[in-house]
């Protein structure tokens, strides 16, 4: 009876020991938050583009930036940054990074493409200059998208992160989860402007002369107008309707948790 007690106690500790060392094995897993080595590269590309042609990009951890400039060129500098425990496997890690290309005569798309490794990290930050003239669609996980001076259509979307627009003439959608969309246009187009986001703020600078119906709401917060004279509808704290000198395209801005706030120049 006792060795019988003796091997059920020996066998528990066993278990016990085990049990103990998987625990300790499970601490040693590191999150990329944890990754110290670092290694960075410079991505360019040029690509030609016919007048009223399409640029895309899908990136998942960085930033998007794209600016409107003369020319016929889709010029693209993407700087590539792995993390992981050290500089060689960081380095190691950023060679694996892709970024895919589809590209003809009026359309570039191009993605970030990496495998997703516990303990290592990539981010991609994009910087392009387009021909002013070209319609954007950019798609973004983790970071801000950043757009000036585009006259053709914009949609912009990220989840944790702002949306930021300014000197736009095209129709608009700009979305985001968590954060900001703040748009600064010089024009409503005839495909209106929708802006939303779940947790965070809408701002919208529009000229006083420009015409537009309006539509504005949001479920936690509050709604400002001002420099614009709204006319016919509704307008309480969180929900606002009306024309804007006689009515035009749709202007619809909605939030969960934020204010709104809308401005004419």
């Amino acid at each position: 009876m006792h060795a019988t007690r003796r091997i059920a106690h020996a066998a528990r500790l066993i278990a016990v020991i085990a049990a103990a060392a998987a625990l300790s094995a499970c601490d040693v897993l590191v999150s990329s938050l944890d990754a110290k080595g670092r290694a960075q590269d410079q991505w360019t590309r040029s690509y030609p583009m016919a007048a009223g042609g399409q640029v895309e990009i899908v990136n998942t951890n960085g930033s998007i930036d794209i600016v409107g400039s003369e020319g016929s060129q889709v010029e693209v500098v993407a700087e590539r940054t792995a993390r992981a425990m050290t500089d060689e496997e960081a380095k190691s890690f950023l060679a694996q990074i892709e970024i895919g290309e589809e590209v003809s005569a009026n359309r570039v798309r191009l993605e970030t493409k990496a495998p997703g490794v516990q303990g290592r990290r990539i981010e991609v930050k994009y910087h392009i200059k387009v021909p002013a003239s070209v319609n954007v669609r950019l798609q973004n996980s983790n970071g801000t998208v950043d757009i000036v001076a585009i006259k053709g259509t914009v949609r912009a979307e990220t989840s944790n992160g702002t949306v930021r627009g300014r000197e736009l003439t095209g129709a608009i959608e700009a979305s985001t989860t968590n954060g900001s969309v703040r748009l600064d246009v010089d024009a409503v187009a005839a495909g209106g402007i929708r802006a939303e986001t779940v947790n965070g703020t809408v701002e919208l600078t529009m000229p006083s002369s420009a015409k537009a119906d309006v539509q504005a709401s949001c479920l936690n917060g509050r709604i400002s107008v001002d420099g614009l004279k709204l006319e016919g509808g509704e307008v309480t704290r969180r929900r606002v309707e009306g024309r804007v000198n006689g009515g035009g395209p749709r202007v619809v801005i909605d939030t969960t948790n934020g204010k709104v706030q809308i401005t004419g120049k």
